[in-house]
């Protein structure tokens, strides 16, 4: 005898029938709406003497204090370059402090009326308090927090013999930009702030190799959104961006660019960071960089399949599945088949974990 379904489980199966063809109708012309209208205030703005748009504040770095995590390379340092042309005051955190300094020395030639270099280690909760507590005593105040810590530790899952890589990724890309946010609040809160974020395109994509640093980007979004729900954005500000690939030490280092298609088109690290720094100015909640990545989102919601076996061509030069990889070694014999593919994406690990 067939079991009847409960009024409960009819009225959440006709509304999954329901809400998402029903959402879709209503996004489109409320993204219309939106963009039409951020776009005419932008250009408005620009027509005016760069008069704040209705939708955003221009917020303007000048004599305000920036401290960045991460400021001793790739994308920190740039926007700590950028930030001292706008002439802001900053603190640069990170552990090489020989590095520091000669990042801090460039700030100052290009515009920065202070800066000062507090080395820490930011995967540990002490290290993160000792950056906002050196930013307090040196300025009293904290203006704006560059949350920018992150490493990368590229291979499969499987073959990660040394686990104490997979708590780092979470102690430095997660927790080493949540602690610092946890210190500075108070001070942000008093100074109607901002906290600008780097996250990553690997929070919705499922880039092969990077499981533990995915699951952490994807962790901060989340982090950082729902922060944004709880504090009024007036009160402090949070800019989330989502770089894909930037020419930086964690790209281009000899683990990781193995892994990354030669033909991928990868944006230059002052460039990513003149367009976060330039969100961020305008307060915007995210910024996708480079912006074409943002379609991925629509795969991510509604081809799901397709972005995997995109993924398992690009970034494991693999077959996308079975049926592919036997039909095509079937037409050009497989050592051409496993080539073609490997010529494609980035080239397969040796290990434990099975990706063909």
């Amino acid at each position: 005898m067939a079991t009847l379904l409960s009024v409960p489980t009819l009225v959440n199966v006709g509304l999954s029938f329901l809400i998402p063809p029903l959402g879709l109708l209503l996004l489109i012309p409320l993204a219309i709406v939106l963009n039409v209208y951020h776009w005419a205030a932008l250009s408005a703005r620009w027509l005016l003497l760069r008069a704040p748009t209705p939708l955003s504040w221009r917020y303007s770095s000048r004599d305000k204090v920036v401290v960045i995590t991460g400021a001793s390379s790739g994308i920190g340092e740039y926007m700590a370059l950028e930030y001292a042309r706008k002439g802001a005051a900053l603190v640069l955190a990170a552990r090489r402090e020989q590095r520091l300094r000669a990042v801090a020395d460039e700030c100052l030639r290009l515009g920065a009326p202070d800066v000062a270099v507090q080395r820490a280690d930011v995967s540990t909760e002490e290290g993160c308090h000792a950056v906002i507590n050196a930013a307090v005593e040196h300025y009293g105040r904290i203006n704006v927090l560059v949350c920018n810590a992150g490493t990368a530790h590229p291979g499969l899952f499987e073959d990660a013999d040394d686990h104490s890589s997979l708590r780092s990724s979470m102690d430095i890309d997660f927790w080493g930009n949540v602690w610092p946010t946890v210190f500075a609040m108070p001070y942000l809160r008093r100074s109607h702030g901002q906290v600008v974020v780097t996250a990553s395109v690997a929070a919705y994509l499922t880039y092969p190799r990077q499981a533990m640093y995915n699951a952490a980007k994807a962790a901060i979004v989340q982090f950082y959104d729902t922060l944004r729900a709880e504090v009024h954005p007036e009160e402090v500000a949070i800019t989330v961006a989502m770089p894909g690939f930037v020419k930086s030490e964690l790209t281009t280092r000899a683990d990781a660019s193995a892994h990354i298609p030669w033909w991928w088109p990868m944006l230059s690290t002052p460039e990513a960071a003149r367009i976060i720094v330039r969100a961020a100015e305008l307060r915007q909640r995210h910024v996708i960089v480079p912006f074409w990545y943002s379609a991925w989102l629509l795969y991510r919601l509604f081809a799901t399949q397709v972005m995997d076996w995109a993924q398992r061509v690009m970034l494991l030069g693999r077959a996308p599945s079975r049926f592919v990889k036997g039909a095509l070694a079937a037409a050009v014999g497989e050592e051409v088949a496993v080539w073609l593919f490997q010529s494609v994406g980035g080239m397969p690990v040796k290990g434990k974990g099975k990706v063909g």
